[in-house]
């Protein structure tokens, strides 16, 4: 790789470490009234590219102009107090951006300021799976009591594999389980094995936020003897030489961790959504190997790890599964237009992975063989292996209602306009 840039670019303007509360928008309505003074502040934005990206990686350097800039706007707007981004092409770097601040009143964001990536983990489950997969360790059909007889109560006899991944097994709430227990895996399991459907059981799609990861952390136990975080730390992120992608973060690296804020309005509306969240930002809950929502990463580390769909399963002379195997997990499970019955959005799931045809997720689709995922608040990650393009987009600000997707498009839709 040619040498990599740094630059940092300072800009005055309306900026807070309390940008998360609307500060602007709030200064500008209540304060004639309470007598608040807005300050210019200043904001680093942090640039990191090859010398030769635009050209030799297929970018034009206006496109990734303007790609810095709907970065910045974002955060100007307050959107989330700080960021990060990083685009892959062809396997190299293409350009790195990181901005604001890791939580309101906190220190700056670099491009090595960890972020909490929440469901997008989904995704690195879904490498081990695809892994586990191609080594001809379990079919994607195969009843998920093959391997975890104890499952089968209550109406999931049938449920599959591909059910659980595919968000179609019909237990997407719950199961309750408290905070002392969610390093208990046989407590979990216990808890999971008590669920009953309450759809049958292949006839939606509907988020499974919680429990596609305990089903999936049990099966990869029951399958290998180590645990989603084991299997991926040793046979994947070591193996390529991977860092700053944690699942199970060490309590070293807490310290340059940013923390979630909650939009004031979720925070009324979904109280135990925004108090689960407040929890996270804790060592204890960051330090669980929780395969559907504990990943922690730089969004350099997590688009390096983009880097497998991108390539395919092959990357870096490493093989870890086919692109026959990637190509059944983006297939799709549901019709198009169709609404997940948990998230009211037109989600089009393939297995483990939210299809690059959904609405607005890595752009104004449609990016037919993308696959990835989203995080609530916490960002977005796609490998797309039509244009070797792995992306990684951190933020730190859980927002609700349709703002979220917005966030997701205006970054797709830069990245992908930068492309010549």
């Amino acid at each position: 790789m040619s040498e990599i840039h740094r630059r940092q670019f300072i800009k005055s303007g309306l900026l807070a470490g309390g940008a998360a509360l609307g500060l602007t928008s709030w200064a500008r309505a209540f304060g004639p009234i309470l007598g608040v003074q807005r300050k210019k502040l200043e904001m680093t934005i942090i640039r990191r590219q090859p010398d030769v990206a635009p050209d030799r990686l297929g970018f034009s350097e206006k496109g990734l102009a303007n790609l810095t800039q709907v970065f910045e706007d974002m955060l100007r707007e307050g959107l989330h107090p700080g960021a990060q981004l990083a685009v892959y092409r062809d396997g190299e770097l293409a350009i790195s951006l990181a901005g604001g601040v890791a939580a309101p009143g906190g220190n700056p964001v670099t491009e090595t300021t960890l972020f909490q990536i929440r469901s997008v983990t989904k995704a690195l489950t879904a490498l081990v799976m695809l892994t586990l997969y191609d080594r001809g360790r379990f079919s994607f059909e195969d009843p998920v009591i093959k391997y975890w007889p104890e499952f089968g109560q209550n109406g999931k006899e049938a449920i599959t594999i591909a059910q659980i991944m595919s968000h179609r097994a019909g237990i997407p709430d719950g199961p309750q389980i408290s905070t002392a227990q969610m390093a208990d895996r046989k407590a979990v399991a216990a808890a999971v094995e008590a669920m009953k459907p309450i759809w049958t059981p292949g006839a939606a799609n509907g988020y499974h936020a919680a429990t596609y990861g305990w089903v999936l952390d049990e099966l990869v136990f029951r399958l290998t003897g180590a645990n989603v975080a084991d299997f991926l730390k040793k046979e994947i992120l070591e193996p390529l030489g991977f860092k700053d992608v944690f699942l199970g973060l060490p309590q070293e690296e807490f310290p340059r961790m940013a923390k979630m804020t909650v939009e004031t309005g979720v925070r009324g509306r979904q109280d135990l959504r925004a108090r689960f969240s407040d929890f996270m930002n804790t060592y204890q809950a960051v330090s669980l190997p929780l395969a559907w929502v504990c990943g922690v990463a730089t969004a350099e580390g997590l688009a390096n790890v983009m880097n497998l769909l991108a390539f395919e399963g092959t990357f870096g002379l490493k093989k870890f599964f086919s692109k026959q195997t990637q190509e059944l997990a983006g297939k799709p499970t549901n019709k198009a237009g169709e609404m997940d019955r948990l998230l009211l959005w037109p989600v089009r799931w393939g297995l483990g992975f939210i299809l690059g045809d959904t609405p607005d997720i890595y752009g104004t689709p449609p990016h037919p063989k993308a696959l990835g995922h989203a995080g609530g608040g916490a960002g977005v990650a796609w490998g797309d292996p039509e244009r070797r393009l792995a992306v990684a987009f951190n933020c730190n600000r859980m927002l609700g209602g349709t703002e979220v997707w917005e966030r997701y498009r205006r970054i797709g839709d830069g990245i992908y306009a930068a492309l010549k």
